[in-house]
């Protein structure tokens, strides 16, 4: 019998969810409400699934999957979202996720993707995948948005501005300034700060 980690911060779907597996041949080994349990939980329990809400308090589902695959758990990861934002789903697809369903794809389907996922098999569900498509369509299309952080740090690359000189205009370390960069680099494809400037300068940033 697989053993399963359920968590989801709302509590009629938490007790749903757990019922449904329960129900079909599913061990429950621990339910959680918030991402810190649910990670909790699967560090100590190692369960075969790991079902996890996108959203949730403490650490949400993708960050929950980001430390997975930084870990190397052998937890197969199922995603739940109520819906399809770009910026999680993507992570999500980046960080090859084992599973994603959206909360209104009914019972059946949840538990057709729970043991797709056990077997080792990939499964996004039929009604998300045209919008899964759509938002990757999208990212190749439209540029990647940043936030308004990150905008004051790239106009002030785009300015010449050296890292300590970042932080003082922006009252940060100089530390979060190269986090900052470090996320820049990879959310926008470029490799050094030329680069960097070069794209603010396209975009009109500076």
């Amino acid at each position: 019998m697989p053993s399963v980690v359920v968590a989801d911060d709302h509590p009629l779907m938490l007790e749903a969810i757990s019922g449904l597996l329960g129900g079909a041949d599913f061990e429950v080994v621990a339910r959680g409400q918030d991402g810190a349990q649910a990670c909790a939980a699967i560090v100590e329990r190692r369960p075969d699934l790991a079902l996890l809400d996108v959203n949730m308090p403490g650490m949400t589902g993708i960050e929950i999957l980001r430390q997975a695959r930084a870990e190397g758990w052998p937890t197969r990861i199922l995603l739940l979202t109520a819906g399809l934002d770009p910026e999680p789903i993507m992570e999500a697809l980046r960080l090859r996720v084992d599973g994603l369903v959206l909360k209104g794809a009914g019972g059946e389907i949840i538990l057709r993707a729970a043991r797709s996922v056990l077997d080792g098999v990939q499964w996004i569900d039929r009604a998300a995948m045209d919008q899964v498509a759509g938002l990757i369509g999208q990212a190749a299309t439209a540029p990647t948005p940043l936030t308004p952080r990150e905008t004051d740090v790239v106009r002030r690359v785009a300015q010449g501005r050296r890292n300590k000189e970042i932080a003082r205009d922006l009252g940060i370390s100089e530390g979060t300034v190269k986090m900052h960069l470090h996320n820049l680099y990879e959310k926008l494809g470029v490799s050094s700060r030329t680069e960097l400037a070069m794209l603010a300068r396209d975009r009109g940033i500076g």
